[in-house]
């Protein structure tokens, strides 16, 4: 079997079910919403909330500021972290869970995206402090990793 064969069964596998799919769904919007004031709180750049401006406050912007975003300044950071978040959040909402089999469909569905949150945000965590750590950015997270 090709890989991207493989990657479709996974894929396949990992939906199968309605309280899957819709975890999956509600995940993604989820972590899409608070990305960016995630990058705000975790960097302190002044990314927001999507109707408080998105990242239109960033220091990424502002060309008298000492540090720069690091998800903003480098693509493949952010594009990594971001992305490898996201995907990570996705896959834990839609693991089987065996232990979910007893669960009411909407009680297993926010269990799934509560579940996919939480690594969500712990895999950005990682990934911010890395990515501040490699950029020697000292705001926010990077207080924690830069010497």
């Amino acid at each position: 079997m090709r890989y991207s064969q493989q990657i479709k069964a996974k894929f396949k596998m990992a939906t199968s079910t309605a309280e899957q799919r819709s975890s999956a769904i509600s995940t993604l919007i989820i972590t899409v919403i608070i990305i960016t004031p995630l990058c705000g709180f975790l960097f302190q750049c002044g990314c927001d909330w999507p109707w408080s401006g998105l990242d239109r406050n960033c220091n990424f912007y502002q060309a008298h500021a000492q540090y720069h975003c690091p998800w903003c300044a480098s693509m493949i950071s952010g594009i990594l972290s971001t992305g490898l978040a996201i995907i990570a959040g996705i896959f834990a909402a839609t693991t089987p869970q065996h232990s979910l089999s007893y669960a009411h469909a909407v009680g297993e569905v926010s269990i799934r995206i509560i579940f996919g949150i939480t690594v969500f945000i712990l895999v950005a965590i990682l990934c911010a402090g890395v990515a501040a750590l490699l950029q020697a950015y000292p705001l926010g997270i990077g207080e924690l990793v830069v010497a």
